[in-house]
């Protein structure tokens, strides 16, 4: 039996959102004209409530992993309690796992916070989400504020789940990828390989990738022509860096807009530039939108 699971609607012209405050502040369903724009959450996500089973969730305090769950900052050392079993690293940051507290809501707009310390570590933070719908599609807006007593490093992102048919497509304009190790890792950023220049707008059955790029200019398309359905997104500049996801066998994939490189804190106290890792005094904010629209 499936627990009950309370779910915000939010409605706008043509455009539909649900959300789930209570697991992860995520999004269940996210709509145009009755057309899933995002992966709908199904029966897993009920009976699991796992996010992952969802349409989105929000990544803060970081993005994507942090290696064994170990980061430097400002020459000391900190752990991380592992997140997800088997996985070897931090991942995703926390708020996905967290309950978020409704703090606004209305018939297009609502408000989420989180409010989070990870004791022995820098990270000490509130974490907000902004969900609005409008004439043109849904923007997300996601905050990190400092709430800790020293500088803490800091990154945002969400992990939206797309459909993926036989002839879907995905359009982006990137500088650079990392490439990753048999763990997942980044190693070194280098010139697009052939195959992965997303600005042709290649089919997304023609692609295997776990990848963050950097570079990104921040618009990016997917099309699936079969429905004859285009969805635009549009981050703000905070957002530098795409995780594309595209596992093989599987009907969904991911276009995550990002903050920073994965392994990002650690690069960064390694003294590698272009992370994108913002580092946070007291009561500093890191923010930014990003804008899904049919067009």
């Amino acid at each position: 039996m499936t627990q009950r699971i309370d779910l915000v609607r939010l409605r706008h012209g043509a455009y539909e959102l649900e959300v789930c405050p209570a697991i992860g502040g995520c999004i269940t369903v996210f709509r145009h004209d009755e057309r899933d724009l995002m992966r709908p959450a199904g029966a897993t996500f009920l009976a699991d409530a796992d996010p992952r089973e969802a349409g989105s969730f929000p990544l803060v305090p970081f993005s994507n992993r942090i290696a064994d769950g170990r980061f430097g900052f400002d020459g000391r050392s900190y752990a991380l309690a592992p997140n997800l079993a088997p996985e070897p690293h931090a991942i995703h940051g926390y708020g996905w796992q967290h309950p978020w507290q409704i703090e606004t809501a209305g018939e297009s707009d609502l408000t989420l916070t989180l409010d989070h310390r990870i004791a022995g570590t820098p990270l000490d933070y509130r974490a907000q989400q902004t969900f609005a719908l409008g004439e043109h599609g849904l923007e997300l807006t996601i905050e990190l504020t400092n709430r800790g007593e020293g500088p803490m490093p800091a990154g945002i992102g969400c992990h939206p789940y797309f459909v993926r048919g036989a002839a879907t497509t995905l359009e982006a304009r990137l500088d650079h990828v990392w490439l990753a190790d048999a763990r997942k890792l980044p190693t070194r950023p280098v010139a697009l390989p052939p195959g992965w220049d997303l600005a042709a707008a290649p089919r997304v059955a023609d692609l295997e990738l776990d990848n963050c790029f950097g570079g990104w200019d921040g618009a990016a398309r997917i099309r699936w022509p079969e429905l004859g359905l285009t969805l635009a997104i549009a981050a703000d500049p905070v957002f530098g860096h795409l995780v594309v996801y595209v596992p093989a066998g599987r009907d969904h994939f991911c276009v995550e807009p990002v903050s920073h490189v994965n392994d990002g804190f650690n690069l960064l106290e390694r003294g590698v530039a272009g992370t994108g890792v913002r580092v946070l005094a007291p009561g500093e904010r890191l923010a930014g939108s990003v804008r899904f629209g049919v067009v």
